[in-house]
């Protein structure tokens, strides 16, 4: 093939602006013929092409979000029970009176403390959240890709590409 015409061929591809048949005619220069040496960074690229096109994945994607609502579970169970032992032996006020000073002091910091981890928790549920947020844009990626393929099938149809 003439330089020339693979040259601007290369230029209308960086632009987007090739045609199917022009880029099988890139893809037939840089996989079969000579390459010229200022074009040699081309030509691993085209060939990248190729051998990923006959690879495929023997392994099955999971999609299920069960991980992201087993945490959530989880968390749930967590506070619940912090909550209920919290709960159960909480002083009545009568008692809170009685406390001596150590005791007392204790038990201020024991609730600080839960104040703390109830503070971690909501920072983890806006961690949760933003994998949820994650997930549904992975969702919608998965969803665009099917799309993408059912129109790829279609053009080939069309055109009579295998």
């Amino acid at each position: 093939m003439e330089l020339k015409n693979i040259e601007s061929l290369l230029e209308k591809y960086e632009e987007g602006q090739t045609t199917l048949q022009e880029e099988a005619q890139l893809k037939h220069y840089f996989t079969t013929e000579t390459v010229a040496p200022h074009l040699k960074v081309y030509a691993s690229l085209f060939t990248y092409f190729i051998l990923e096109k006959q690879h495929s994945s023997q392994r099955l994607l999971s999609t299920t979000r069960s991980t992201f609502y087993r945490y959530r579970w989880f968390a749930s169970a967590a506070v619940v029970t912090i909550m209920f032992s919290v709960f159960m032996t909480l002083p009545s006020k009568d008692k809170l009176i009685e406390l001596s000073n150590e005791e007392q002091f204790a038990y201020n910091e024991t609730l600080k403390a839960f104040d703390l981890i109830s503070n971690q928790m909501h920072k983890a549920a806006a961690s949760l959240n933003t994998l949820n947020i994650i997930s549904n844009s992975f969702e919608n990626g998965q969803q665009n890709v099917a799309f993408l393929k059912e129109f790829n099938n279609s053009t080939n149809k069309i055109f009579n590409i295998k």
